[in-house]
């Protein structure tokens, strides 16, 4: 199995045809176990605001969602996340509303690959690092690419998001 292959297919799709310099992780290939980011982190040297989550989000009355990406040590500021798609709030989906709208598993959610209707987010924050680390659509691999590679490829909005 080759490397893009332990990508989703979703996210293979979404990365394979546009030309970007990327690079994919197995967290099962490190010589040490990764049990959380800091260990992902550390196995790369990176400092832990490179390592992001993808939140995915529903607005209150159910009519919009968003992939929402930021660094996995920062909080996401819900009411920033509503204002940037337009919602009175939002909350994090279901792992049902997840799985029927992406097809990802709640640990392997990546913003790259969604349908057209799913607004992504990314914080403003992450375009100070050469490279950032996402989810690759499924657990334990991630996607390292640059920041602007991120917001091109996922067609993101660029915005302050996090407290």
């Amino acid at each position: 199995m080759t490397d893009i292959d332990k990508l989703h297919k979703e996210v293979q799709d979404a990365i394979g045809p546009l030309a970007t310099d990327y690079k994919i992780h197995d967290h099962s290939t490190f010589p040490a176990q990764i049990k959380n980011p800091g260990d992902f982190a550390a196995a790369l040297g990176y400092p832990i605001g490179r390592i992001t989550k993808t939140l995915f989000l529903r607005s209150h009355d159910g009519q919009a969602y968003a992939a929402a990406v930021c660094s996995i040590d920062r909080r996401l500021d819900f009411k920033s996340a509503a204002d940037a798609i337009g919602a009175k709030r939002v909350e994090v989906a279901s792992a049902a509303d997840l799985e029927a709208k992406t097809g990802y598993p709640k640990h392997g959610v990546s913003p790259l690959g969604l349908s057209g209707d799913i607004t992504v987010l990314v914080d403003e924050p992450l375009s100070g690092y050469p490279t950032v680390l996402i989810g690759g659509g499924t657990a334990g691999i991630e996607i390292e690419l640059s920041p602007a590679d991120l917001v091109r490829l996922s067609g993101a909005t660029v915005k302050s998001i996090t407290a």
